[in-house]
């Protein structure tokens, strides 16, 4: 295991980068006997085409043929936005007023329209149903034929699998931000304070980072969505997923930092931390839950290389944890492949036989929850290399307690 030392330098994805991801999904198409691809999910826009953070709820449809370049179906309204946001072209619109040439008036009428024009033949139509709305799957299936309409999530976990370098590259910018997010978070726990302070802190401090690495672009939003849970004392620590709210710090608490599918530019990573409050001794067993929550990880950071499965790295840590006594102190997976999105579809969870490969990015986060006691644990974002794995967030932050 290494851990990334690199300075930020800000590196985004290229039109040439696009364009290699579109040629392998015409590959993979291929192989899946796909012959068009209609992607809803704002993830898949941002690894085709580059278009990020438009903040609307209509759908926008990103069509790609087995053969050709990549187009856009927009309703009206994000037609300029798309235009300034990225290269990608916008093919067909859908609008909500009458214009002196009929237009279509909803994206299902839209879609099929273009398809009709580009693709009469197309006989399956690959929708990525993990990041489209299930009215919206509904409804397509309805106007192309539910026979025609096929899940995509195979392909695109395929393609999400591996990061290219450019993608690594927009990741080990997103591992910058969290050492601000995490450092700040850190700085606004005190007795007292509510824990949605610090989770208000992260999202500041995320935000200023990211805007100092957007250097004044115009088109980019700096703002630092994600999730940045904070949980605090034995009660709320012993769930995984406390949000920030309104219970205020004590003296001797453990608070656990989630910055969980936080990232820039959409490149979403995961890094946790315990932090404990003031001086106070915590109790001998919540000193055994930080400390083997602390070894689980380690085990599971060694096991990380290629070849094994994602069920072995689990497993690696489970040996850890199981030595506490504890009954049922598990509350969900060690890891999941992340980067493209929040999950890019592969798990590190019990009996996965998903096989490691070099360029793949997880989480490793193996966490120890125990009712009457508390929970803890130490989650980073890390790159499968050739010798084992480098971790990319900032490994020793916060480490010792």
């Amino acid at each position: 295991m290494t851990e990334n030392t690199a300075t930020s330098k800000v590196a985004f994805p290229s039109d040439v980068d696009y364009r290699n991801r579109i040629k392998r999904a015409q590959a993979a198409m291929k192989r899946h006997g796909i012959d068009v691809l209609a992607l809803a999910g704002v993830d898949t826009h941002r690894f085709f085409a580059g278009l990020h953070g438009l903040p609307v709820s209509r759908p926008i449809w990103l069509v790609l043929q087995q053969d050709g370049k990549a187009g856009f179906v927009s309703p009206g309204s994000e037609v300029k936005e798309i235009r300034a946001r990225c290269n990608t072209p916008v093919v067909a619109r859908w609008v909500e007023w009458e214009e002196p040439v009929p237009a279509p008036m909803t994206h299902q009428d839209a879609l099929a329209k273009y398809l009709e024009e580009v693709a009469p033949g197309a006989r399956v139509i690959g929708v990525d149903f993990n990041g489209t709305n299930g009215g919206n799957i509904e409804v397509v299936k309805q106007k192309l034929g539910a026979d025609r309409v096929k899940d995509a999530g195979a392909l695109l976990r395929e393609l999400f699998a591996v990061k290219d370098a450019a993608a690594l590259g927009v990741i080990r910018l997103s591992c910058d931000v969290i050492a601000h997010q995490f450092n700040a978070s850190r700085d606004a726990i005190a007795p007292g304070v509510p824990e949605w302070e610090v989770s208000l802190a992260s999202f500041v401090a995320g935000t200023r980072r990211a805007a100092e690495l957007w250097d004044g672009n115009e088109e980019q939003s700096p703002l630092a969505h994600g999730l940045h849970m904070t949980g605090s004392g034995a009660e709320r620590t012993a769930r995984c997923h406390a949000s920030g709210a309104g219970r205020k710090m004590r003296e001797g608490d453990y608070v656990q930092i989630c910055r969980c599918s936080t990232g820039f530019f959409g490149h979403l990573i995961g890094f946790d931390r315990p932090v404990l409050l003031g001086s106070k001794e915590p109790s001998k067993e919540m000193r055994k839950v930080v400390d083997l929550a602390r070894e689980a990880q380690e085990a599971a950071l060694a096991a990380v290389r290629p070849g094994v499965t994602a069920g072995e790295v689990h497993a690696a840590a489970m040996k850890v944890i199981d030595r506490g006594g504890w009954e049922n102190p598990v509350l969900h997976r060690t890891g999941r492949s992340i980067g493209y999105s929040g999950w890019d579809g592969h798990e590190l969870k019990a009996d996965s036989p998903t096989v490691l490969e070099p360029g793949m990015v997880f989480t490793v986060e193996p966490g120890i929850y125990v009712d009457g006691v508390g929970g803890a644990r130490f989650g980073d974002t890390v790159v499968v290399t050739e010798a084992g794995c480098e971790v990319l967030t900032p490994f020793e932050l916060g480490r010792s307690i």
